[in-house]
């Protein structure tokens, strides 16, 4: 029985890491200096956009200039939907996704249209899947100026097979395609593809993010790759007096640090077979296959609002979504080992009457 009760909310609703980055980091801002927090950055003399582009370019053997910094992941959605997309003009998003694709467009007076992704079963677990036969379908029909595809995806947690997306990037040369990758890392460290892609598909743009594997949402730094038919969208991005320095290192400091974010990972996967696990087990309940640090669970519609209720006297925050595409759903972030299994002891104590 959870008979403990956190003193302050565990905010397990917003996929952000209750790990936190690399203790290096920690160590960084103790020592910051006034070269950090006074000065501009002088990398622009040095004929690259900042030391932090010039150490991905070099991880990924691409040229500085297709590496652009952002303010996070959302900054990059918006740097290219509101330069890329006209009035009337449209852009082709998943319908199972993220709420603010379908905002970004109407900020510019563009238009939204949908691609639906279906529900398979892989490893034994049900997952969503992306459906490439019928998004090649729709893109071939509506001709949108941008598209945009999320791997792994918020909140569903599924991932695109890199063979099925050079398929379709196949299929839509015409357009300006996003990659949304900020949740990459938790299900594979894989980034062979990158320099590929970016090099065969000159209208493609791969977004990531620091926020998410790297723990860092609060320094808001993110990065894409871009194609080289993307050279207004560069120009575009660039900042001649620099970005954020102390959130650049700690990037570089996160990036050299790869045996604590696996470690920490290995820990996540850990705890999403035991929710996998736990959840499937009760009636009404399925738990989605996810490669993300949160996954997506369905339930019982009729305990949604009190189970909410009861979970937030505990302090425990979940996300119930109540979206067009999702009214039975709840996605949980991953939280520490503690706080996972609390959690569900929480949850079974609420279904037991406890």
């Amino acid at each position: 029985m959870a008979e403990k009760k956190y003193n302050e909310i565990q905010y397990l609703d917003r996929n952000e890491s209750q790990y936190g980055p690399s203790p290096k980091c920690y160590e960084y801002l103790k020592h910051a200096t006034i070269d950090d927090l006074s000065w501009y950055s002088r990398d622009f003399a040095k004929g690259v956009k900042s030391s932090l582009s010039k150490r991905i370019a070099n991880d990924f053997n691409i040229d500085e200039r297709q590496v652009i910094l952002s303010y996070g992941s959302e900054d990059l959605l918006k740097q290219i939907i509101h330069y890329y997309l006209d009035r009337k003009e449209k852009i082709l998003i998943p319908k199972e996704a993220w709420w603010y694709y379908k905002k970004v467009a109407y900020e510019v007076g563009g238009f939204n249209v949908e691609y639906p992704m279906y529900i398979g079963e892989k490893d034994g677990l049900k997952t969503y899947m992306y459906d490439v036969d019928r998004m090649i379908e729709i893109y071939t029909r509506e001709r949108p100026r941008i598209v945009l595809i999320a791997s792994p995806n918020n909140p569903t947690g599924n991932r695109i097979p890199k063979e099925e997306l050079r398929r379709f990037l196949d299929a839509c040369r015409g357009a300006i395609v996003m990659i949304d990758e900020a949740y990459w890392g938790f299900g594979s460290t894989e980034n062979d593809y990158v320099k590929e892609y970016i090099d065969e598909f000159p209208n493609l743009v791969i977004c990531r993010t620091f926020s998410k594997y790297y723990a860092l949402a609060g320094a808001r730094i993110g990065f894409a790759f871009a194609g080289k038919n993307l050279e207004e969208l560069i120009n575009f991005s660039v900042r001649y007096l620099g970005y954020n320095k102390m959130s650049e290192k700690l990037g570089e400091i996160a990036l050299d640090d790869s045996e604590y974010y696996e470690r920490v990972t290995k820990l996540m996967q850990e705890d999403k077979e035991y929710f996998y696990k736990e959840f499937n087990a009760m009636e009404g309940f399925t738990a989605y296959k996810s490669y993300a640090n949160f996954m997506l669970v369905d339930m019982p519609q009729h305990i949604r609002k009190d189970l909410d209720k009861y979970l937030k006297e505990r302090n425990l925050l979940i996300k119930f979504l109540n979206e067009e595409a999702f009214k039975t759903e709840t996605r949980i972030t991953l939280g520490t080992r503690e706080q996972n299994y609390h959690l569900m002891e929480c949850i079974k104590d609420f279904l037991t009457g406890k």
